[in-house]
């Protein structure tokens, strides 16, 4: 089946080609939404599609994706924002993937790499609902953070969209702009627009704020996939705030509501540094590394809980307290899956020298079994 790409877009000429190139050869279709640019965006759309349309913005993302939408005329719909790309690896995927889009499917999730490292490791994914039938009459909803709630026959692809840009300042306060236009007005926020609020409100460092709209989540009845994310976010801003223990019983609810997350066992690591708890931070940091990272489904998962920040967090504790063997063995461990990496080449520099200065030598586990056994 054929495609149709959908994007509005807005002073984004510095991403649109670098978007539309990685996707050109497996949609047949271009529709783009511009939104106000001052910029050149336009003239770069129009190098790739004829169907370029003005939209008057109206602080709406579902409204102006809709209104994309209606435009296209492929039996499947493929949403994008022009910081987005598709590697190649994904583009051949998504040209694996057109000949099952046979009119019975639905809809698509896809992971989405939303935030990288300075290696380009993803530091955040999670699941969206990618590419829909056109006639299955998904809209999005939402004013800002917008979402199709997708049903019938749906696929879970590994096609992964990266998205390209660092978010600034800028994002966030246009996005809280929107959230207390909402507010002035009347408009009753939804559980998902209360939660995505408080995110909002937490980028910009309004911790109190977030703290209080994640807690007005937790009142109402209907969150239950997503509470143990609620608690989670709850206790960062707690933990912000210098409020140590109310952020470790909200982490603690985390862990009751959903599946033993790396993310809130290394949120509670770091709670118990920060109270000078270091033999129970040491014990939630193993913890997280016998997790194993989930599905992104309904979650956002932040790959790095599960390996490189508790065996780094464990390194610092362990050499604390004097076991400097174990210590250098988690940063070796950190090491492999982040080789080149600076702190841990910093750390590595640090136990060569002591272990050279005090004549240290650390056994292996198959030498240190064997004195055990011996």
């Amino acid at each position: 089946m054929e495609l149709s790409l959908c994007m509005i877009v807005r002073n984004e000429a510095e991403n649109l080609a670098r978007c539309l190139d990685s996707v050109s050869g497996v949609v047949e279709e271009m529709i783009i939404l511009d939104t106000g640019s001052t910029d050149d965006t336009k003239a770069i759309a129009r190098r790739y599609t004829p169907h370029v349309y003005d939209y008057v913005w109206r602080d709406d993302f579902a409204a102006a994706r809709n209104a994309a939408f209606a435009y296209a005329t492929k039996p499947y719909l493929l949403w994008m924002d022009a910081d987005d790309m598709l590697e190649e690896t994904a583009q051949l995927r998504l040209a694996a993937l057109k000949p099952r889009l046979d009119g019975t499917v639905d809809a698509v999730m896809t992971p989405y790499h939303y935030a990288h490292d300075c290696g380009g490791r993803p530091t955040l994914i999670f699941e969206r609902e990618r590419i829909v039938r056109a006639g299955a009459g998904f809209r999005f909803e939402g004013r800002v953070h917008e979402a199709m709630a997708v049903s019938g026959r749906i696929l879970h692809e590994d096609i992964v969209i990266r998205h390209m840009r660092i978010h600034e300042q800028g994002h966030t306060q246009r996005n809280l702009s929107v959230y207390k236009g909402m507010i002035e007005r009347g408009e009753a926020l939804s559980q998902r627009d209360q939660y995505y609020y408080a995110r909002e409100l937490m980028a910009a460092g309004r911790l109190r704020e977030a703290e209080q709209a994640l807690a007005a989540c937790m009142e109402e009845d209907g969150l239950a996939y997503c509470l143990a994310d609620v608690c989670m976010q709850r206790g960062k801003c707690l933990m912000g705030l210098g409020e140590h223990a109310q952020a470790k019983r909200q982490l603690l609810l985390a862990l009751a509501y959903g599946p033993d997350r790396a993310e809130a066992l290394c949120a509670l690591g770091e709670a118990c540094m920060a109270a000078g708890e270091d033999d129970a931070a040491v014990f939630w940091y193993r913890a997280a590394l016998l997790c194993e990272p989930p599905e992104p489904g309904f979650m956002f998962v932040e790959p790095a809980a599960y390996d490189y920040i508790p065996l780094m967090q464990l390194c610092v504790l362990l050499d604390r307290r004097g076991d400097v063997c174990e210590a250098s063995r988690m940063n070796e461990r950190a090491l492999l899956v982040r080789p080149g990496d600076e702190a841990a080449l910093r750390n590595r520099a640090y136990f060569e020298a002591l272990f050279s200065q005090d004549k240290i030598v650390c056994s292996t586990p198959g030498e240190r079994n064997a004195e055990q056994e011996g």
